[in-house]
């Protein structure tokens, strides 16, 4: 385990002990008047398990010493005299006043006692979900004050504590991750796990139904769901925090009607966001788009083809809104007469009769047009429809009869907005 040590401040000790003089205690004091006085305690930076002394007058008449944490009776002394007692410090002493017990009462220190504590942890629960309890192994386990979760997060309430466990509650937001153990004091001390400590996270595994229909009940069954605090599907800004009901292994919400096909997330209370490995279908979705014969992009650019576009923003692995496959190309015109332009690659249309792409038009796209130009050819232009997924087939006369294209430019008519594009290619 790796220690971070901190040091606020270093007491000096009078001689090789620090001097606690009791209140009201003076050394001038007779010392055959029968009080037991104590002058002094140390070594300072003593540890557990070290031998501690008291220096005083009177000191046979003490019966037991009574430290935060212990207690020593007099029979566990290693040695005692009317100047000085000596004995071993145990394990379980925290820092705090020392009281002498003798017949004639008690005795408190006037000042604490300060330890320095080798904190280490030997060994931890590996894999724990959130709001279940971690039990932690170490030394000196008893004087943590603070247990801090992948950074940000901080526990200072623990179900139990001794010297060699403790056992903590996980946050519901706490992350995989290093975890570290806090002791304050005088010489305040972190001690870091070295290996992380893993954090369950939720996980979908089926859907019903499926195909499934917008603004209907639908469910997800999964393991570990009590850990998701929203699902978002494609199509959404927001996710879905209300439920119709949520247990360990199912949730059931109403999809909306914005939703779209593809893949959903899962949001943890950690944050944490994961992402289903099955696609959502729904009734009505359009079937498969035919195979292309010669590819620009399906899911990804293909064929060396690559963006020499201007005043646009583009996202070649959108999942918000897809065709047909695994992604489509999500296009932000961000200026009038912007473009997306497939280029550094070259394709000869010798076997080829059509130029085929699918276009998606968002709110405020009806009837706005897109040019079309292959290469320095003349534009073929086509207009939008919102809402809808619209496959445009372009011949090469469209075109202008090119015998080949370096170039293929996609480019707005005097508007900005968002389109989303999928399957651009040859047949």
């Amino acid at each position: 385990m790796k220690a971070i040590y901190k040091i606020q401040h270093l007491f000096l000790w009078l001689a090789c002990f620090g001097v606690l003089a009791l209140a009201g205690c003076d050394k001038e004091d007779d010392t055959n008047n029968g009080l037991v006085q104590l002058l002094s305690f140390g070594p300072s930076g003593i540890q557990h398990g070290e031998d501690i002394q008291f220096i005083g007058n009177n000191l046979h008449k003490v019966t037991a010493i009574q430290f935060v944490g212990a207690r020593v009776e007099k029979a566990g002394f290693k040695s005692q005299s009317p100047e000085t007692i000596v004995l071993v410090l145990p394990e379980t002493v925290e820092s705090g006043k020392v009281i002498l017990i003798t017949d004639q009462g008690e005795i408190e220190s006037v000042s604490a006692l300060n330890l320095e504590v080798p904190l280490a942890i030997t060994g931890f629960t590996p894999k724990v979900k959130p709001g279940q309890n971690l039990t932690i192994q170490g030394r000196f386990l008893n004087w943590v004050t603070e247990i801090r979760f992948n950074k940000d997060i901080v526990v200072t309430e623990f179900v139990s504590k001794s010297v060699n466990e403790l056992v903590v509650t996980v946050p519901m937001e706490a992350q995989t991750g290093e975890i570290a153990l806090s002791v304050e004091g005088t010489e305040p001390m972190t001690v870091e796990t070295e290996e992380p400590l893993e954090i369950v996270l939720p996980a979908a595994t089926g859907f019903d139904p499926s195909p499934a229909e917008r603004e209907k009940e639908f469910t997800i069954t999964g393991t570990d769901l009590d850990l998701v605090k929203g699902v978002l599907f494609k199509g959404l800004t927001e996710p879905i925090t209300s439920f119709v009901s949520q247990s360990e292994t199912e949730i059931k919400l109403v999809i909306p009607a914005a939703a779209n096909r593809g893949t959903i997330s899962l949001i943890a209370f950690s944050d944490v966001v994961v992402e289903s490995e099955e696609a959502v279908l729904f009734v009505g979705d359009l079937p498969p788009l035919p195979a292309l014969s010669y590819v620009f992009y399906k899911d990804a650019l293909e064929n060396n083809w690559q963006n020499w576009g201007w005043s646009t923003n583009v996202d070649f692995a959108n999942k918000d809104n897809i065709r047909d496959g695994d992604a489509a190309i999500k296009v932000n015109y961000t200026g009038q007469w912007g473009a997306l332009k497939f280029a550094n690659n070259t394709v000869s249309l010798a076997n080829y009769s059509e130029i085929t792409f699918a276009i998606f038009g968002t709110p405020g796209t009806d009837g706005k047009r897109i040019n079309v130009i292959a290469g320095g050819n003349p534009a073929y232009t086509i207009t939008l429809e919102e809402g809808k997924w619209v496959e445009y087939k372009l011949t090469k006369a469209n075109l202008g009869n090119p015998a080949s294209i370096s170039e293929l430019t996609f480019q707005n008519f005097d508007w900005t907005g968002t389109i989303y594009m999928d399957h651009v290619g040859l047949r």
